[in-house]
């Protein structure tokens, strides 16, 4: 062999030795939102009794929250009844004098809506409304409150659920919550199509939510 013959053959298995040699390990790059990020630090000192998964999913440890979170979980937002509280709906009130048949109540963890109350259609006037004392849960309970439009049949139909985190509401306020949702004006404006209360008592619907 010669020596540049031996020197081309050292070459190439110095190649094959690195080649099959694993690569060194890098760390893996943290996902958004995952178990060392913030969002899923609130899961601890007892956070995950404050918080509901955006689909409803509910904690009943620190663990299961931060696992939640570390696969992309994402934490909802709006009004959360923690753990072992309650919430009351008071100064409940159908305003701007609606005329389209309506129904009003609350769904938890979106889940099966519960009437409240209901009007006609036709009947356009304000109106005091009953409340409701919502709790003690064991884990946290994401509340939204509700209004179901079917406009004034027989000659006007349709069949609209607007929500408190829609485009047809205003929640005004942190404990307590003042809560106020647009009808759809005789079935004009669907949930798609942005209405929201131009202020405090300026809903269809409005209500109180404290959360104690």
């Amino acid at each position: 062999m010669t020596r540049q013959t031996g020197a081309l053959a050292a070459v190439l298995a110095a190649t094959w030795l690195i080649a099959a040699a694993p690569l060194a390990a890098k760390p893996p790059k943290p996902k958004a939102g995952g178990g060392n990020s913030p969002a899923a630090h609130s899961c601890n000192h007892g956070g995950y009794r404050s918080l509901v998964g955006a689909d409803g999913t509910t904690f009943k440890n620190t663990g299961a929250c931060v696992r939640f979170r570390a696969h992309g979980g994402v934490f909802a937002e709006g009004i959360i009844i923690p753990a072992g509280k309650v919430a009351t709906l008071t100064n409940a009130r159908w305003t701007l004098g609606p005329c389209d048949a309506l129904t009003y109540g609350y769904q938890l963890n979106l889940g099966a809506n519960v009437p409240l109350a209901s009007k006609p259609g036709g009947t356009c006037a304000n109106a005091a409304l009953p409340g409701a004392t919502i709790g003690p849960f064991r884990r946290a309970t994401l509340l939204r409150i509700f209004l179901t439009d079917i406009g004034t049949p027989p000659s006007i139909n349709c069949n609209y659920t607007f929500y408190s985190d829609g485009s047809h509401a205003r929640v005004t306020g942190s404990n307590p919550y003042t809560v106020d949702i647009r009808d759809s004006a005789f079935c004009q404006v669907p949930p798609n199509v942005p209405l929201v209360p131009a202020g405090v008592g300026l809903g269809n619907v409005s209500v109180t939510v404290t959360v104690a």
